[in-house]
């Protein structure tokens, strides 16, 4: 499921606008002046008090890493203590637009969970006695507190919080109910040799035919599906799919005298599960297919998590003879400077690269130009995806990448239809 609400981001500026210095005996805020911010103290010492009776009464000094003033972040009104610094320090202010923003932008359950702590606490500051002792308006904490939500618009946040949550629940109840009725499955997609277009291998997508809506858009389930832990079944599922399909491609492509592969997608929870491996590694077993029929796709955000123990996943599914297939490469942050520490035999050249490849004055031929060359550096063979153009094949080719996938040669196809197209493909290109 796709988020309902982008959080926009802050800007350089914006930041710069965060960060606060205060010099010994500065303050930060009054006693009685509007709630504007929180603040988290980088450096120095604050100190937090109150008068009393005319007289000062200190509550409170504060360090590195605490937060205060942090009643702004639920509501308007007026500060019930001084700040002052007691050392010189600096300061980030931390507004409720940025509160808002961050909370949008968790699990949708989590950020309902959120939501209410943050609205409840907020109501309970208005009606507790502490509260009503302190501001003397007992009369009025309801009128405030209908003056706080029509000003600060929390509550519509927590509103579209609690409709996106059970959008979400809906979902995941649907996905885990279509697995139970076979309704999801893998399509097929070719991937062929450039220039000479021989067919190699295919990658298994999911799909969902749902009996009601049709075709159910993967990046409509997907996301719900890892951000719910569904998608540890439905990777499962789909690998046993594969296996079940890999011996009728490869006695269809016989004649060919060539092994025709079939890739996994994996999804990066995974990696933090120690029984992954084995489950990978006991279905293509008991399958009793060749593993060198089955690659195992993965991207690269998946092995930053915890690189080591997804290096040592990788080699245990090299050493039963599986082959792992970097999809997105690229898209990532981390490419070069990981490159050569996991165990890794196919780079796939993302599609946003390869959409403006026949121009070759574009970034894109550059990027792709770059990819392949370092591929080749380390031995490993390349796939670009999304190919839709005779042109793509050959800047593709001319840059001297191994195979692609696209709807130029098929979209991805029903398992029933997987056959014919090995036998078709056979004969044309052999």
């Amino acid at each position: 499921m796709k988020s309902q609400t982008k959080a926009i981001p802050l800007t350089s500026l914006q930041l710069q606008e965060l960060r606060c210095s205060y010099q010994k005996g500065m303050t930060l805020f009054h006693e009685g002046d509007d709630r504007n911010c929180a603040y988290i103290i980088e450096k120095g010492e604050v100190e937090i008090s109150v008068v009393k009776d005319g007289n000062k009464v200190p509550l409170v000094r504060l360090g590195e890493g605490e937060v205060f003033g942090e009643a702004a972040l639920i509501g308007s009104g007026k500060r019930s203590a001084t700040a002052i610094a007691t050392e010189d320090c600096e300061v980030f202010r931390i507004f409720p637009c940025i509160l808002r923003d961050s909370i949008l932008r968790l699990d949708p359950l989590v950020g309902l969970l959120m939501s209410l702590l943050v609205n409840r606490y907020r109501k309970w500051r208005y009606v507790s006695p502490e509260f009503a002792a302190e501001a003397g308006v007992v009369e009025h904490a309801k009128e405030d507190l209908a003056q706080v939500d029509k000003a600060d618009g929390f509550l519509n946040d927590l509103n579209m919080q609690k409709k996106i949550a059970l959008q979400e629940l809906r979902m995941a109840q649907e996905i885990v109910e279509a697995v139970e009725k076979n309704e999801l499955g893998p399509y097929l997609q070719p991937i062929m040799t450039l220039p000479d277009r021989k067919l190699v291998g295919f990658e298994a997508l999911i799909r969902w035919r749902h009996p009601v809506k049709g075709m159910v858009p993967p990046a409509d389930f997907v996301p719900v599906a890892e951000r719910t832990n569904i998608v540890s079944r439905i990777d499962m599922m789909m690998l046993k799919r594969v296996c079940e399909i890999v011996p009728s491609i490869q006695k269809t492509a016989g004649s060919a005298g060539r092994k025709i592969y079939v890739s996994v997608n994996l999804s990066g929870t995974h990696f933090d599960s120690d029984d992954f491996a084995d489950e990978v590694i006991d279905i293509v077993r008991q399958s009793k297919v060749d593993p060198a029929h089955i690659v195992l796709e993965i991207t690269e955000s998946a092995l930053m998590g915890n690189p080591q123990t997804a290096e040592a996943m990788l080699r245990r599914f090299k050493a039963h003879g599986l082959t792992i297939s970097l999809d997105d490469f690229g898209t990532g942050y981390s490419s070069l400077s990981y490159l050569h520490k996991f165990s890794i035999d196919i780079l796939k050249v993302d599609q946003s690269f390869v959409s403006d490849i026949h121009n070759k004055n574009s970034k894109s031929f550059d990027v792709v130009r770059a990819i392949v060359s370092l591929a080749k550096t380390f031995n490993l063979s390349t796939v670009a995806e999304g190919i839709e153009y005779e042109e793509d094949i050959v800047a593709l080719t001319a840059l001297g990448c191994d195979s692609g996938q696209g709807y130029f040669f098929s979209k991805p196809m029903p398992v029933d239809n997987v056959l014919d197209f090995v036998k078709e493909s056979i004969e044309k290109y052999g």
